[in-house]
């Protein structure tokens, strides 16, 4: 059994310090379950809150403050994490957040207030924040730039989407087995698998720097910023935005923050993040176009189940029957974005992918209020289609100039776009969703009088139906205001999900067209870097610490 040491992240095709190819697949799979097990944690959240809330005996609004402070707690861990493996080495960090994961998850099952619910999640959230980022760093750590490499960041792209069509049926699983603890033993499990993975597999190594040698100052800065850039944006919609000081000093707090943190790391000579990097085009772009992307996947994170929820009732193993189909479409299109972006044109597949979520969403504008989980198949199976076919290429891009001293930069960076971007969609589909149903509430109340003979008509046999059942005149025109009033309401809802739709619909079909703006992936620079670049002068050494057997 030997250690070895290897290289920063994107490494040289000609590199001896890279793993055996069985070795670094081993690596690789390892932090794999990391990577689905933390993102599907992370959604279930969210996806069960009603479950949640109902074990705990709180309200929807205290029920909403954990996945409020689970996502502020993971934005918060991912900037450090890719710095922390060239501090402690991968096998420590994996097995100390791996086993801070699974013992926050434990305590969570035996709290007896809000308050120490809301410190479990914060540890949990915060340690699968510093997973989600790691399967990229290994990916480009363990495996040359070409072929094997594509094929590895095509396989962090499904671990990274996967878990969003596969998060309703895992909860659907183990909540209709357990209840809502088995939203928490889920989470034991699967950390425990990790533990034992990690500690056979990956080997201890000496770290590549010095705790003390971290940016704390920069990661404190951009972390309180994130914090409340993500408080304002999670809660805004269901506190009325600046009707709440909460709400209103978190919006200060990080119109303050974010730009004091970005400006610290700009100076920095040795920053947490080089945010230069942004400056490179291909993954400028690539960053923005990662944030669009998420932007539409809001759909079928949010929307979809939103719509399902409110018009129908349904929960968590209706809703996977819906985001099932977005799986299997997922296992056809990302082989395909592979073969394709690797062997031609990168843009097409990745203009395509986009085209395709706004055929998906541009399908669900036919909603009605009798729409079940199968009526969203098609729409489905084009989401999954186009988020293999845009998120591969995507990541291409992303790895293609990063200099190996920006390789925790890149890791941090396209990791923050995945939670803060999916938040902002939320954000604004939510509140587009909220404004749209008052406004086609009080265009149908408006119509609800005598002087509409349609609605007269529906009225008086409502009237008659209920007076057949019951037999008294002031109850059956209660009942008949009551049926009239929720018929109203509902297709408000349904006008208003319609909406959404076609407001995603049109960002996608936008960004379809603008990525082929982009430079072709194949062509490259013919002189060789600089070995004094500016980059490298603000950065420490390259990362060092993983191991392997």
């Amino acid at each position: 059994m030997t250690e070895q040491t290897l290289p920063t992240i994107p490494s040289p095709p000609t590199s001896t310090g890279l793993p055996p190819l069985p070795v670094a697949i081993q690596m690789i799979g390892v932090i794999t379950i990391a990577m689905v097990g933390s993102s599907i944690s992370s959604q279930l959240v969210d996806l069960a809150i009603a479950d949640v809330g109902g074990g705990f005996s709180v309200s929807s609004d205290q029920a909403s403050w954990v996945a409020c402070v689970a996502t502020m707690a993971e934005v918060v861990g991912i900037p450090i994490a890719a710095t922390l493996v060239r501090a402690v080495s991968l096998r420590t960090l994996v097995l100390w957040t791996a086993f801070g994961f699974a013992l926050s998850a434990l305590v969570s099952l035996q709290v007896g207030s809000e308050q120490e619910l809301l410190v479990a999640r914060a540890l949990q959230s915060f340690c699968s924040g510093i997973l989600s980022v790691l399967m990229f760093v290994t990916v480009v750590a363990t495996l040359p730039a070409g072929p094997r490499r594509n094929i590895g960041l095509a396989a962090f792209g499904f671990a990274s989407t996967a878990p969003t069509a596969l998060n309703a049926s895992v909860g659907a699983f183990v909540t209709e087995r357990f209840g809502w603890e088995g939203l928490y033993y889920f989470d034991i499990a699967w950390a425990v698998v990790l533990l034992v993975f990690a500690w056979r597999i990956i080997r201890p190594v000496p770290p590549a720097m010095r705790l003390s040698e971290i940016d704390w100052i920069g990661y404190v800065a951009i972390s309180i910023g994130l914090a409340a850039l993500i408080l304002f944006m999670k809660q805004g919609d269901r506190f009325f935005w600046l009707e709440s000081p909460i709400i209103v000093r978190a919006g200060i707090l990080a119109a303050v923050m974010v730009p004091i943190a970005v400006l610290m790391l700009l100076l920095r000579k040795h920053p947490l993040m080089d945010l230069l990097l942004l400056a490179k085009p291909t993954f400028g772009w690539a960053i923005v176009l990662a944030t669009f992307y998420r932007f539409g996947l809001v759909m079928t994170a949010f929307v979809v189940p939103q719509a399902l929820a409110r018009l129908q009732g349904f929960r968590m193993p209706e809703i996977a029957d819906a985001n099932i189909w977005m799986f299997w479409a997922e296992c056809v299109g990302f082989p395909i974005a592979w073969f394709w972006a690797s062997r031609g044109d990168a843009r097409l597949p990745l203009s395509l992918g986009l085209a395709l979520f706004a055929v998906g969403a541009f399908l669900s504008t036919y909603l009605t209020p009798g729409w079940q989980a199968g009526d969203f198949r098609l729409t489905m199976i084009a989401i999954g289609l186009g988020q293999g076919l845009f998120l591969v290429p995507t990541v291409f891009y992303a790895t293609r100039d990063v200099a190996p001293q920006q390789g925790t930069t890149a890791a941090s960076l396209f990791n923050l776009s995945r939670v803060v971007g999916q938040t902002f969609g939320i954000a604004i589909i939510g509140s587009l969703i909220t404004e749209r149903e008052k406004f086609h509430s009080a265009l149908l109340v408006d119509s609800l009088n005598d002087a509409n003979p349609a609605f007269a008509e529906r009225f008086n046999g409502l009237v008659a139906t209920f007076l057949g059942a019951n037999g008294d005149q002031p109850s059956a025109e209660l009942q008949a205001w009551k049926s009239l009033s929720g018929t109203a309401s509902s297709q408000a809802y349904v006008l208003a999900f319609a909406d959404a739709f076609v407001l995603i619909s049109l960002v996608l079909a936008l960004s379809a067209i603008l990525v082929l703006m982009l430079p072709p992936l194949r062509e490259r620079a013919e002189k060789p870097r600089s070995s004094a670049t500016p980059a490298q002068s603000r950065t420490d050494k390259p990362i060092a610490s993983l191991g392997a057997t």
